[in-house]
C-alpha cells in the first residue's frame, strides 16, 4: 500500500498536464510546436548529459543494452498487430509506438518513489538505450510515415540533437568529468519541466481529437499486445542476462522487468508534432497508454516488490 500512495503522489500530477493542455487548447489554442521544438533541442539534450556523466559505462552498456534489443524486437508484435488488427494505422507510426517506452518522462518518477537514488543509475542506463533506439530508429520511421525518401529520412535523423548530446556524455564521462552540486538542482528542474511539458503535449494534441470516432475496442486489443508481447520479451532478455552475463541483482533484475508496463513514450508526440505527421493518433495511443500504466504499474509493483 505504501508503494502505492508514492506513486500516486509522484507520478498522478503529472497528469494533470493532460488535462491542462487539453482546456488550455480548447480556450486559447495553445499551439504544440514551439514546446516540441524546445524540448527536442534544448531540454532533452541537457538531460541525456546530467543524467550519462552520472552513469556507470560498463552497467549502462548491459541495460541499455537489453532495452535497446528490446526496442528492436518490439516491432515483430507491431508487424503482426498492424496485419491482423490495425490495418487502417500506419505501420511506421505502429512500429514506433509499441518500440518506444516511457522511461525519462514516467519510469524515473516511478523508480524514485520505490527506491529513492538507490537505482537511479540502472533506471538511467535503461534511458540511455531507450533514448538510443528512439532518437534514431524512431524518429527514422516517424520519417517514413509522410513517404519522405530513405535518404532524407536518415538525414532528419542526424538533425537530431540527443545523438550529439549521448556521445559528448560519454566522453565527459570517460575523461571522469563530474556535474558540479549547483547544476544538479538545475537538471532536476529541467527533468521535472520535460515531464510536464510532454503530458501537456499530448493533451494539446488529444484536443483535436473527435472522441466519438475513436475505435475503442481496436485500441484496446493494440494496446493489449503491445503490454503482453513487451512482458513476454523483457522476462527472456532479463532470463538471457542472468545466464549469460549475471551483472544485474535480484532487485535489478525485478526492476527491469517493471519496464514492459511503462506507456508508450511521449516524445513520440514530440516527433509527430515536430514532423507534423500523424500526430493525432500518436497522441492517443500516448494518452491510453498513460492511462493503462497508471493501473498496471502499480499491480505489478504490487507483485514483484
Amino acid at each position: 500500500m505504501e508503494i502505492l500512495q508514492e506513486l500516486l503522489r509522484k507520478v498522478l500530477p503529472l497528469y494533470g498536464f493532460i488535462i491542462l493542455g487539453f482546456f488550455a487548447t480548447r480556450k486559447w489554442g495553445l499551439q504544440s510546436k514551439w514546446i516540441s521544438k524546445v524540448m527536442l533541442y534544448a531540454l532533452i539534450p541537457l538531460i541525456i548529459i546530467e543524467n550519462l556523466l552520472k552513469a556507470d559505462l560498463a552497467e549502462t552498456a548491459v541495460i541499455g543494452a537489453i532495452v535497446f534489443i528490446l526496442a528492436c524486437l518490439m516491432n515483430l508484435p507491431a508487424l503482426l498487430t498492424t496485419r491482423f488488427l490495425a490495418k487502417d494505422l500506419n505501420p511506421n507510426m505502429l512500429k514506433s509506438s509499441f518500440s518506444y517506452y516511457n522511461i525519462g518522462w514516467f519510469g524515473i518518477p516511478v523508480v524514485m518513489a520505490l527506491f529513492g537514488d538507490e537505482q537511479m543509475p540502472l533506471i538511467i542506463s535503461a534511458y540511455v538505450g531507450n533514448a538510443l533506439y528512439g532518437d534514431t530508429v524512431c524518429y527514422y520511421l516517424m520519417s517514413r510515415t509522410k513517404d519522405i525518401p530513405v535518404k532524407e529520412s536518415v538525414l532528419n535523423v542526424f538533425k537530431i540533437p540527443a545523438i550529439y548530446a549521448c556521445v559528448l556524455a560519454i566522453i565527459l564521462n570517460v575523461l571522469e568529468v563530474e556535474v558540479p552540486e549547483s547544476m544538479e538542482v538545475v537538471g532536476d528542474v529541467v527533468s521535472w519541466v520535460v515531464s510536464a511539458s510532454g503530458m501537456l503535449l499530448i493533451g494539446i494534441t488529444l484536443e483535436k481529437i473527435d472522441f466519438k470516432e475513436i475505435p475503442y475496442a481496436t485500441f484496446a486489443k493494440i494496446l493489449s499486445v503491445r503490454y503482453i508481447a513487451g512482458a513476454i520479451i523483457l522476462v527472456a532478455l532479463v532470463f538471457l542476462e542472468k545466464g549469460l552475463i549475471g551483472r544485474l541483482d535480484e532487485d535489478q533484475s525485478k526492476l527491469m522487468l517493471l519496464l514492459a508496463s511503462f506507456p508508450i513514450a511521449a516524445n513520440l508526440v514530440v516527433f509527430a508534432t515536430n514532423l507534423d505527421t500523424e500526430k493525432e493518433n500518436s497522441a492517443l495511443l500516448v494518452g491510453l497508454s498513460s492511462i493503462a500504466s497508471l493501473v498496471l504499474v502499480p499491480a505489478v509493483c504490487l507483485v514483484l516488490f
